[in-house]
């Protein structure tokens, strides 16, 4: 009788502990023909509170297929509660995976963090940011008054997993080692200048940019093991007569090369915008008929994107190659041009108003590595059949069910 009693208890225990942890399982299916590997996917707190009540952001764990925890962010999106869980997910081709978003024992490890995003106000209010494989950066105020506007995106190369802009920043203030520089982890070698660098936006009115001048503020949105995002503002531009101010939320992922940006022009009406890529010679942004003869751009429009490489520079005292910096911007709702015009290859789209204007670009490096010691783009035709994946996922996202 007393086994009995005790068998009873202990379902009566297994029961109210099942109650007590609820979970959530996030299927995952892939609709591509093609593998899926370190993808982001997002689920939204509300989702979660709904079936795992009252949990709190620092107890909650995701399991992957194979039963083990995986790096997680709860998201803020600049707001003081959650809004959101993100998580990287590898899916087989049209196949399907099963996450388990559960409480945690105890609270959760915190995941190591793979991005970094800051204001950089020692150098002349720069806003910089980086993950895992990649870091940009963007011109503040400060900086307009020695050396002019630019609002277009910089691009340091880097070939290792480490976060480095914090490094780089303080060895170059230092006059220690300049960022310029290659010293076994990347550099800048990309030139901005008044462009619109790796992939900016501007107004495409009348067939000329509307190019603004560098960004008056910042914020920080969310910064940790899979995603960096902020948003700059900045000021009032002169659009066919119309006042505008422009604001750019920008997010990179880890494992990711490639930029999502949302574009705002706050008062503006329907009209035509254009994402450029700089075109390059001899270490300075040139025209068409200027422009490095050894690298063609890819323009597919048909497909939502555009690529081109360039040399990377080098200081005048280091004769050093450094390699070739591949870069690309991708319109995952199409594209209504693309073409070389003045001295950019330009993507151009049609904004609505009081709509963000979402794409991506980016760049890679013909130096850079992956873990095993592999280059990540050993050609060319490598970075382009990147884009072109990256383009493809973008059109047919992954699919998420819930139960």
């Amino acid at each position: 009788m007393k086994k009995v009693f005790f068998s009873l208890l202990a379902s009566a225990a297994l029961m109210s502990s099942c109650r007590s942890q609820p979970t959530l399982t996030v299927n995952v299916v892939n609709p591509l023909d093609v593998d899926r590997a370190d993808e982001t996917v997002e689920v939204s707190w509300s989702v979660i509170q709904e079936r795992i009540g009252g949990v709190e952001p620092q107890e909650l764990a995701v399991l992957n297929p194979q039963g083990e925890q995986a790096p997680l962010q709860v998201l803020y999106k600049g707001q003081p509660e959650p809004q959101a869980v993100i998580f990287q997910v590898d899916v087989a081709a049209k196949g399907s995976a099963a996450y388990v978003l559960k409480r945690g024992k105890t609270a959760r490890q915190p995941s190591a963090s793979k991005t970094a995003a800051r204001l950089v106000p020692e150098r002349m209010d720069d806003f910089a940011w980086e993950n895992n494989r990649i870091a940009y950066r963007m011109y503040g105020a400060a900086l307009m008054k020695v050396d002019g506007p630019s609002n277009g995106i910089d691009v340091w190369c880097k070939r290792t997993d480490s976060l480095v802009m914090d490094r780089w920043y303080a060895a170059d203030l230092s006059r220690k080692a300049s960022y310029h520089q290659d010293h076994g982890e990347g550099l800048d070698g990309y030139k901005v200048g008044r462009t619109l660098g790796c992939g900016a936006m501007a107004p495409y009115v009348n067939r000329q940019l509307v190019l603004g001048n560098n960004f008056v503020v910042s914020k920080v949105l969310d910064v940790g093991a899979i995603r960096a995002s902020f948003e700059l503002a900045y000021a009032p531009l002169n659009v066919a007569g119309t006042t505008v101010v422009e604001v750019r939320r920008i997010s990179l992922d880890a494992n990711a090369q490639l930029n999502r940006i949302s574009e705002m022009f706050v008062n503006a009406g329907d009209m035509e915008v254009a994402a450029g890529i700089a075109l390059k010679n001899s270490k300075a942004p040139a025209t068409v008929a200027t422009a490095d003869p050894a690298y063609k751009p890819l323009i597919a429009p048909e497909n939502g994107y555009v690529t081109y490489a360039e040399q990377a520079d080098a200081l005048k005292s280091d004769t050093t190659n450094n390699g070739v910096i591949y870069t690309a911007i991708i319109f995952p709702d199409g594209m209504s041009d693309a073409k070389l015009e003045g001295n950019h290859l330009l993507a151009v789209g049609r904004y609505a108003a009081n709509q963000p204007f979402t794409y991506y670009s980016g760049a890679g490096w013909s130096k850079a590595t992956t873990q095993e010691g592999l280059l990540r783009f050993s050609t060319e035709k490598s970075w382009q059949d990147y884009i072109a994946s990256e383009a493809l996922k973008l059109r047919t996202p992954l699919t998420l069910t819930f139960r």
